[in-house]
């Protein structure tokens, strides 16, 4: 009965036409064909289409868009609209195109089929006038895909439809041609239509908007677990990693945030792996000879070894394939029975099967392995860092310790990944090989012998890449350490107008680095085309000696060795890389290892505090910072602090009261004597010591929360008030270095800490001098003398007025105690003590050195400075509580916590990446004609890749005659083997020089747009994230980009073009497995929504960890201190183990996409070789069919391969493009006003006269926040000394903001000369004002480059400003002069010459306006003269505006001006403020104390003659200076003289027998050497020098430099040099003349 209905419904003709196929289905064909494949193909596509078809006319919670160009629209339209039709005209004419045999009338299959497809084209008719009304992007895809599906299908009914073509009448051939034609026009249509769409705007999707949000509810994942599930879960989901599936579904839904992401399990957090780890290691440290590597093997060893076992399987899963390819060619070749052919197949599948599993969990062993390696080793060194004794950390430096947690541990996580391939290689390599013997005979091994010949070679090629790109990545250094001096002195280069200077200057090292990044791509472009070619040798050579030998090649043997020269080609080229990645490794192992064995301190905790005995004790001390130092820094200490008393420390600037500190806290070197500290202790340092967390989190320091003691140390250190202007209170986030909080508010958190932290000893390194005097004052009484009464407190200081109120005052003097005793004593008897406070009249407190941070605090923060506000207000912290009482909070302190978080959170894309970012790409390669060519080339390499394939298997065909000799069959071959790798490195070059282009114009785009970017933009980005930018993701775009972008086209266009081969050999093939093709994208789709989110989160989770080691080393004498070892370690610990949270899923959702793809990749061979066997069945002569059923096989074991890398190379290379996105987006950031407006240029000699005016300014740092200028008015008159005092956030920053246009007014004008700054270019301002800085900035360089960075001035010029500046002398000594080195930051150069070079540049400048920002601030009191007498005398002429912190810079100024909350208070000349009783100046005057209050209105009343006191200390200053300087000709002469009396002892050793020895021309150089001194050769070294065109100045510095080295060595004994050891070379050049840093 069933027979009977099939046969009615396909009427086939077992002696028909069709029975006639050489394969196919016999009689059956057309109308298997049409039911199964057309049909099934109709039903996808319409389910497809009908699910878009919803989606546009039904959806709400999708984003619409209107089609922009709806004319291209037209010819989709006409093509969708005859496929329609034309299947209902053809019924109604009755034409068919499968009656070939003259049957009457159409089959019931054909009907149905015609139908089926007439309604299919109908809803995609539909579905094109729907896309027209309302576009979504949801399905699009799927259609697309089940539109080719179709297509295909109608594939195979049109080849068999050719093959019988000459049994067509003309109509029923072209009907059949034509329908066929226009479907796959159309599908070619759908493909690629891509049209311009535009937002509906009176559209708003439903339900979105907050579910991209971080702040949407957790959502528990599957089971409620919180913790990675992988240790519980069940061995087939552990093997097929189906815990993973829950997150992935989760991620699919929408973009993961923190929240969704499981914590760590036990086995993985850094507390776990370290303690195993410290164990293993205290273990290994006490043996002779420890290894580290031992150490890691016993405590991660477990699961790398198990990795191994996994990987002996992946390895046997390698040869299934070709083994069982060979079975199955030979099945065919000698007409086996069928069923063999079927369990070859399926031996295939399973084969590729075991392969998955093993692959997946080698590979997550080993992954996870490498992170707990990274994990622990960064772990070991945080830690070890944190004990480095003085000893110990002299040959680890910052940098290098640093580099150490970065580049050593991450080389050391990549090889963990990679070492079981040093034995794998091997191994596979001797297996093929035999397996190639057993093909091909000793043909094999001629082939094989190219391999390895090639190791060398490979060799040499990746170490001379590796020694070009090391050359590059120096240069990267240099341009990143640049970059990190202009960026952490932005405010200053702005200032300067020094943009385009800088720009220069950091674009020469980018050109230089470019080219050698260029060297050593375009090398690995030739070795890739070795890499390329050596398999074709290798093939050639075996088949071509095999058929020499007189060997027949078949199908069986050619394919099956091809498959196996695969396999052996990978362990062969990546053995070489494997070796030289482990000796590297090994190399970062031992210095690792050297750290870990260097000298630590014991983390022994203080005794406890005794009755009778004191709280510090320190007996014949004598310490040093450098133990192998001679001198001593500190010698014959003796002292006693008992518990509970007050100790202050005081003496003059450099006297060594810091160094007394350090040694209490076992910071230096102990030469000789005891001390011993007994309690708790709490330090507060001169610098204060702030991490990038919140102020709360700064005080607690890793406590407990304890909110009473919190408050109180609030309340102690004065920050309520501080707090109050925050708009976070105390959870305000301190940015990096403090930038957002001042140095007052920094030094009281650090004393808020230290009395949070309830210890029994404090010690206080002169904090007060950093605060107002009477926030000073209010500390001193509140703090010290009232909350920690009971407390022992040791306090270092300098102001003098408070020493009366101490129990105990230490006098240092030249690093000894000189005198120590009470207040009465002291003044009674101490001389020293007497002297000191003798100069107390003129030393002043601190009026408001709570600089201008305070400004800056005023940007970011965005604090109020209403006086209403400050009064109103109430301490931040008790917002804080009551917001925590009360769970719903109101929208307006809602907004007050989002206010807290002053650095910006690093921008996060979400979804794809963006044809933005491609265009952008695109364009800086050079524009479409350059991509053009590219793809151009990927196309040409695939069609020749096929048709070698091809010709391949046209040779091995042995069923017909052959019309040439086996050799030309082997010449077309290799020729078009040849040809492919040819145009293959055309391609890689035309690839390297066009994505350099692309990266140099990145890099150049976002260089300029940060140099020009407003200061605001720094303010809200730390320094760290900018650099980030300039150097992962501009070395992304360098090295990863290109790369991987061509590794995915590559593989894609290899996957295109075997899709292709398998269909054109056999179509049902090709239909068969193009579903799978589908479910690859889908679970594309599915892993990339959750790898892209989680690999942003990676990448911004990295930076905190390196970060937070950064701060821990500035701080690590306030970490000692405390004994906040574990606190530390723990931070760190929470930051790694949040970074590695992300590691962790990245990983395992690799291996989760990568056993499904590789799943279905085996299906897909699976069912080819199944399809190819039936369809071989059914041939009439099956050896026939041999050769091109190898073609397919041996293409069709490559999918998984291919489509597994297509992926996930698709899912790198976007990630790549990350850093395309992150750099585009710096690109793009908001500009600040032209440099230059032609139209608008100063007039020559601007600004002549100097008049400054500021006319109802008004100003704020960003558009919702508080203005910090209230209508400001104020007219300074040319050549006026105006000084600017006020309190913090008065608004002194603020004012000098405006006039530099560092931040725009919102309103008002400011005129100097008459000429609204605002109608100028930036630089045309900036150019003509001048700047002398607080902090003095210095950039690594030239002296040259950091005084005229635009080459402006002449030498002359040069030396004259440095003259002025009292530092000609200095620069001149060395040999050098002007060309001498700065080295970063000015290194090495004092505080003061570096402010003395601040001033040089202003002196260069000649501007007519100055600004000063307290540029005497860091100064000792001689050089602080000096500075004073210059400015004077220099700038007289000049209009002069002077932020105050001390009142003696500017007590003397011509008028004040008092700022307050953004308003001028008062302005008057300093006679008429001081005399008023009430004004806010007296005010300030009265703060500093009564003495120091009568000396400043001396000076005001004209008591005192301020210049005649500048003179006289500068005069003193420079003639220490002068005689400093007179120390080298003094020394020559010295050394001159002592040359006489030793000349006689050299004499007689030498005896003139005629010949001379080494000792005969030593004396004589000592004589040439004495008579040089003592002025007998002046006149013939002038003669000389002019001969060479030398000075004379260049001649004596560099002979000075050589006497200097003689005055060290004549300072040590002759029995200090053992004679019978070597001597370590000497550098000469870092020993000075005057004992100070050299140039």
């Amino acid at each position: 009965m069933e027979a009977d209905l099939i046969t009615r419904f396909c009427r086939p003709l077992e002696d028909g036409v069709w029975s006639r196929l050489p394969s196919g289905f016999g009689a059956y064909t057309p109308c298997l064909v049409d039911t199964i494949i057309v049909n099934l193909s109709c039903i996808v596509l319409l389910f497809f289409t009908i699910q878009r078809i919803r989606s546009l006319v039904y959806g709400v919670s999708i984003e619409r868009f209107k089609v922009g160009n709806p004319w291209r629209y037209g010819p989709g339209l006409l093509l969708a609209s005859f496929c329609a039709v034309a299947p209902l005209a053809q019924i109604a004419l009755g034409v068919s195109t499968v009656n070939l045999d003259g049957e009457s009338s159409m089959p019931p299959f054909e009907i149905t089929t015609l139908i089926l497809l007439s309604f299919t084209w109908m809803a995609v008719l539909a579905l094109h006038v729907c896309e027209l009304r309302s576009y979504t992007k949801t399905f699009v895809w799927y259609v697309r895909f089940a539109i080719l599906y179709l297509v295909v299908a109608q594939t195979t009914m049109v080849q068999f439809t050719l093959s019988l073509r000459s049994y067509y009448s003309q109509t029923a051939l072209h009907v059949a041609i034509s329908q066929y034609v226009a479907a796959a026009l159309l599908g070619v249509f759908y493909l690629l239509n891509f049209p311009t769409l535009v937002p509906q705007a009176e559209y708003s999707p439903i339900g979105v908007g907050d579910a991209h949000m971080d702040g949407v509810p957790y959502e528990p994942l599957a089971g409620e677990r919180e913790v990675c599930p992988e240790r519980k879960s069940s061995v087939f989901t552990f093997l097929l990693f189906g815990w993973m599936s829950p997150l992935m579904k989760l991620g699919y839904q929408r973009p993961l945030t923190d929240k969704d992401i499981w914590l760590l399990d036990s086995w993985d957090t850094t507390e776990t792996l370290y303690s195993n780890f410290e164990k293993a290691w205290d273990e290994e440290r006490v043996k002779p000879s420890p290894w580290l590597l031992r150490s890691l093997n016993k405590a991660l060893g477990a699961r790398f070894w198990l990795g191994g076992v996994f990987k002996i399987g992946n390895d046997a899963a390698q040869f299934v394939g070709p083994i069982f390819l060979s079975k199955l060619l030979e099945s065919m070749q000698n007409r086996e029975p069928v069923w063999h052919g079927y369990v070859y197949a399926a031996s295939i599948f399973f084969g590729v099967l075991l392969g998955v599993i093993c692959e997946g969990q080698y590979f997550q062993n080993v992954m996870r392995v490498g992170m707990r390696t990274r994990s622990t080793l960064i772990a070991a060194v945080f830690r070890k860092s944190l004990r480095l004794t003085q000893a110990g950390r002299k040959g680890f430096t910052a940098g290098k310790i640093t580099n150490l947690m970065t580049t050593d541990a991450e080389a050391l996580q990549q090889i963990s990944q990679q070492l079981h391939s040093l034995w794998s290689s091997p191994l596979r390599i001797v297996i093929a090989i035999t397996l190639l013997y057993q093909q091909l005979g000793v043909a094999s091994i001629f082939g094989s012998l190219v391999l390895l010949v090639m190791i060398p070679l490979q060799t040499f090629m990746v170490t001379r890449m590796r020694n070009l790109s090391k050359e590059g990545l120096q240069r990267t250094d240099r341009r990143i350490g640049l970059m990190n001096e202009i960026l952490s002195a932005m405010d200053i280069v702005k200032c300067y107008a020094w943009e385009n200077s800088f720009r220069t200057k950091v674009l020469n090292i980018r050109d230089d680095e470019i080219s050698w990044f260029r060297k050593a791509q375009l090398l690995s472009a030739v070795n890739t085309f070795c890499l390329n070619s050596v398999p074709i040798l290798v093939t050639v050579l075996a088949f071509g000696f095999f058929t020499y030998f007189g060997g027949i090649l078949t199908p069986a043997k050619a394919f099956t060795s091809l498959s196996l020269f695969a396999v052996l080609r990978f362990p062969l080229f990546m053995f070489p890389t494997l070796v030289t990645a482990a000796v590297n490794a090994n190399v970062s192992l031992k210095r690792l290892q050297d750290l870990l064995l260097a000298e630590e301190r014991v983390l022994a905790l203080n005794p406890p505090l005794e009755t009778g005995l004191p709280a510090i004790s320190v007996k014949d001390g004598s310490f040093a910072w450098d133990a192998s130092n001679e001198d001593s820094t500190l010698s014959k200490i003796n002292f006693e602090v008992e518990v509970g008393s007050l100790v202050a420390i005081v003496g003059s600037t450099g006297e060594g009261k810091t160094s007394l500190l350090s040694a209490v806290l076992g910071e230096m070197a102990t030469r000789s004597g005891n001390f011993i500290i007994r309690g708790k202790v709490a330090y507060v340092p001169q610098v204060s010591w702030i991490f990038n967390a919140t102020v709360r989190d700064n005080i607690l320091f890793g406590l407990p929360y304890n909110a009473d003691k919190y408050n109180r140390a609030i309340r102690v250190a004065g920050l309520e008030r501080d707090l109050s202007l925050l708009p976070g209170g105390d959870l305000t986030e301190i940015g990096e270095r403090g930038v957002n909080i001042s140095g007052g508010q920094k030094q009281r958190v650090s004393i808020a800490r230290a009395v949070y932290a309830d210890a029994d000893v404090y010690l206080f390194d002169d904090p007060l001098s950093a605060l107002d005097a009477h926030v000073a004052k209010q500390v001193f009484d509140t703090c010290l003398k009232d909350e920690l009464r009971n407390k022992t407190r040791v306090l270092v200081t300098n102001q003098l007025h408070f020493l009366s109120r101490v129990d105990k005052i230490i006098l240092i003097h030249r690093g000894e105690i000189k005198e120590q005793g009470s207040y009465d004593d002291l003044m009674a008897n101490g001389p020293l003590f007497n002297q000191l406070m003798e100069k107390a009249g003129s030393i002043e407190d601190s009026v408001d050195d709570e600089e201008g941070d305070a400004e800056i605090s005023e940007a970011v923060n965005g604090g109020s400075n209403s006086a209403e506000s400050k009064a109103q207000e109430g301490p931040a912290l008790k917002r804080r509580s009551s917001s925590k009482k009360n769970p719903k909070e109101s929208e307006k302190e809602k907004e007050k916590r989002a206010g807290a978080s002053l650095i910006k959170t690093e921008e996060r894309e979400t979804g794809i990446i963006s044809w933005k970012v491609l265009a952008r790409y695109r364009t800086a390669m050079g524009g479409a004609l350059v991509v053009g060519v590219l793809f151009l080339c990927y196309i040409v390499t695939e069609v020749i890749r096929l048709s070698t394939s091809g010709w391949l298997s046209i040779w091995t065909d042995n069923t017909s005659p052959k019309t040439h000799g086996p050799m030309f069959y082997l010449e077309v071959y290799s020729g078009l083997s040849f040809a492919q790798v040819c145009i293959t490195l055309g391609n890689s070059f035309w690839l390297v020089l066009s994505s350099l282009s692309a990266a140099q114009s990145l890099h150049n785009g976002m260089l300029g747009s940060i140099l020009r970017a407003p200061m605001s933009f720094f303010h809200a980005n730390p320094v760290g994230r900018i650099i980030n930018r300039f150097a992962k993701d501009t070395g992304d775009i360098d090295r990863s980009v290109a790369m991987f972008t061509n590794m995915f086209l590559t593989s894609w266009f290899s996957l295109m073009s075997t899709f292709f081969l398998i269909g054109y050999v056999n179509t049902i093939s090709l239909w068969a497995i193009l579903p799978l093709l589908l479910a690859f994208y889908s679970s594309y789709l599915y892993f990339q929504a959750t790898a892209r989110e989680v690999k942003r989160m990676d990448s911004i989770t990295r930076s905190p960890v390196y970060a937070q080691f950064g701060e821990a080393l500035n701080g690590l004498a306030t970490i000692r201190a405390y004994k906040a070892y574990d606190r530390m370690a723990n931070m760190n610990g929470h930051a790694m183990d949040t970074n590695a949270r992300f590691t962790v899923v990245t990983m395992s959702s690799n291996r989760w996409l990568g056993v499904r793809l590789e799943f279905l990749g085996g299906l897909m061979i699976w069912m080819t070789g199944t399809l190819a066997v039936f369809g071989n069945s059914r041939a009439r002569d099956r050896a026939v069919f041999a050769p091109q059923m190898g073609l397919l096989l041996s293409y069709a074991l490559n999918i998984t391969n291919l489509m597994t890398a297509v992926l996930r190379l698709a899912s790198l290379a976007e990630n790549s493009f990350n850093a395309v996105e992150r750099v585009g987006n710096y690109v793009d950031i908001e500009q600040e006003a032209p440099l230059i407006i032609e139209d608008h240029r100063p007039p020559p000699g601007w600004p002549s006269a100097g008049k400054v005016e500021f006319k109802n300014v008004v100003m704020r740092y960003r558009p919702n926040l508080p203005a910090v200028l209230q209508g400001v008015s104020v007219e300074i008159r040319p050549m006026e000394k105006v000084g600017v005092v006020g309190r913090t956030g008065a608004g002194k920053s603020s004012l000098f903001n405006t006039l530099f246009r560092v931040v725009e007014p919102e309103s008002g004008q400011i005129l100097i000369d008459g000429i609204d700054i605002r109608t100028l270019g930036l630089a045309d301002l900036r150019k003509n004002l001048g700047i002398i800085p607080q902090t003095p900035v210095l950039f690594s360089g030239t002296i040259r480059f950091n005084l005229d960075p635009f080459s402006e001035h002449s030498d002359a010029d040069l030396w004259e400003s440095l003259e002025r500046a009292h530092l000609k002398d200095v620069v001149r000594r060395n040999t050098l002069g002007l060309e001498a080195e700065v080295s970063e930051g000015g290194e090495n150069f004092s505080v003061g010459q570096r402010q003395l070079l601040s001033l040089a540049r202003a002196l260069l400048r000649r501007s007519k306006i100055l600004v000063l920002d307290e540029a005497t601030a860091a100064v000792d009191v001689g050089t602080d003269a000096l500075i004073q007498k210059t400015i004077r005398e220099e700038f007289k002429s000049c209009t002069m505006l002077i932020i105050a912190h001390r009142l003696n810079t500017i007590i003397d100024s011509d008028r004040i001006l008092v700022l307050d909350a953004g308003r001028i208070v008062e302005m008057d000349t300093p006679q008429v403020l001081v005399m008023k009783e009430d004004s806010m100046f007296a005010g300030m005057v009265r703060s500093t104390g009564p003495a120091n209050a009568r000396y400043l209105q001396r000076i005001a009343m004209g008591d005192v003659d301020r210049n005649a006191e500048i003179e006289r200390d500068a005069a003193a200053q420079k003639v220490k200076w002068e005689a400093t300087s007179r120390w080298a000709r003094a020394a020559q002469w010295a050394l001159g003289v002592s040359l006489t009396s030793s000349q006689q002892d050299l004499t007689s050793v030498c005896e003139d027998d005629g010949e001379k020895t080494i000792l005969e021309f030593t004396r004589d150089a000592t004589m040439t050497l004495h008579q040089v001194l003592t002025g007998q050769h002046d006149s013939s070294i002038r003669e000389a020098l002019i001969q060479r065109q030398g000075t004379e100045e260049r001649w004596w510095s560099a002979l000075s430099r050589v006497l200097e080295g003689f005055a060290v060595m004549g300072r040590h004994s002759r029995d200090r040099i053992p004679r019978d050891q070597d001597r370590e070379p000497f550098d000469w050049s870092e020993v000075s003349l005057t004992g100070s840093p050299v140039l």
